[in-house]
């Protein structure tokens, strides 16, 4: 059978009118279903705190500049050593196929890269498995702990009168992702879904420890961002209550794990900034318009942040490296040492 091909001007429309739709969508959500509060915050005299901006900007950059220190920690655990210097420049470098849909670009740009430094393709897929699942996990784990902070003033809270549903609900979500962690289920789980794409298995040979560690990892990383996107909250809100921290990592870290699984729209574009709108609604009574105004601001700010990142690393050798990767003349015996931890 002729496998069927979507036409370009269609992926064309997939890629890059949806994401703007959704927005658009999202902000004509709030306008009609909120207008009194939206017109409250169109007349609200903003008193934009710079200073929290700036401390919010560099969480975001701190953030991303943990995505390479935890994937080197990654490849550490798999028995690689590759040079820190080299493996930033490597991971930030290859952000800049991260926003062309698919969201996968980026991984298997990554894994291209770092083969020539002498880590064996297979290996590098692995810890690019690794890295993501850790972090997606870590992100739902985040999320299941902040719900032990939300309360009776949620709109969900008002329906089940009680906090101690919230404080169960994330107890089971602790419990369920400690489970799902074990190698042998990342290994089933792995198995099964390369098997449905009809894939060559690869086995995940990482201690239970070792991956509880990069999770550890994972969840400091997303403390920090949602820290940031908290920062940005109360810049924008200064009557924003010190309760809302813990809400804000949450919501910020299941935002991502959503904008990350939408692999029609680029980096999520639109889809996150839906989720964040929509858990806001549910967990703390913000002005809608604010929740949205937050949603797409912290869109805009870590994308400042990571492009800050992004261009260091390239113009901190970077070039070199894209260089040497294309006239191969990277080597293993400079950059890489093989070895356990």
């Amino acid at each position: 059978m002729q496998q069927l091909q979507v036409p370009k001007v269609v992926r064309g429309v997939l890629r890059f009118v949806l994401p703007v739709t959704i927005l658009t969508l999202l902000i004509y959500f709030i306008a009609k279903n909120w207008r009194s509060e939206w017109q409250t915050l169109m007349t609200h005299q903003f008193q934009v705190h710079p200073w929290l901006l700036g401390c919010a900007l560099l969480g975001f950059v701190l953030q991303e500049l943990s995505y390479g220190l935890i994937w080197r920690s990654v490849l550490k655990y798999l028995g690689y050593r590759l040079n820190l210097r080299t493996c930033l420049r490597i991971y930030l470098s290859s952000e800049f196929v991260r926003y062309i849909p698919g969201n996968v670009l980026h991984v298997v740009t990554r894994v291209l890269w770092v083969a020539k430094y002498g880590v064996p393709r297979p290996a590098a897929l692995a810890s690019m498995l690794i890295e993501l699942i850790t972090k997606i996990v870590a992100g739902v784990l985040v999320f299941a702990l902040s719900l032990i902070f939300w309360d009776n003033s949620s709109a969900i809270g008002q329906l089940v009168n009680g906090q101690l549903v919230f404080i169960l609900l994330g107890i089971v979500g602790v419990i369920t992702m400690l489970v799902c962690l074990h190698p042998r289920v990342l290994n089933g789980v792995l198995s099964l879904a390369l098997r449905l794409l009809k894939r060559d298995p690869i086995k995940l040979e990482m201690s239970y420890r070792a991956i509880l560690w990069v999770v550890l990892a994972w969840c400091v990383s997303w403390i920090i961002a949602g820290s940031a996107f908290f920062l940005l909250l109360w810049a924008l809100w200064p009557a924003t209550p010190l309760a809302l921290l813990p809400i804000c990592i949450g919501i910020y870290a299941l935002a991502w794990d959503a904008g990350f699984a939408s692999f029609i729209t680029p980096s999520g574009l639109g889809v996150r900034e839906v989720v964040i709108s929509a858990i806001f609604a549910l967990a703390f009574p913000i002005p809608a318009g604010l929740a949205g105004v937050i949603a797409i601001l912290s869109r805009l700010v870590s994308t400042v942040a990571e492009l800050l990142c992004v261009s260091v690393a390239y113009f901190g050798g970077a070039r070199r490296l894209f260089e040497k990767v294309s006239t191969g003349q990277v080597g293993a015996r400079h950059d890489v040492r093989r070895g356990g931890m």
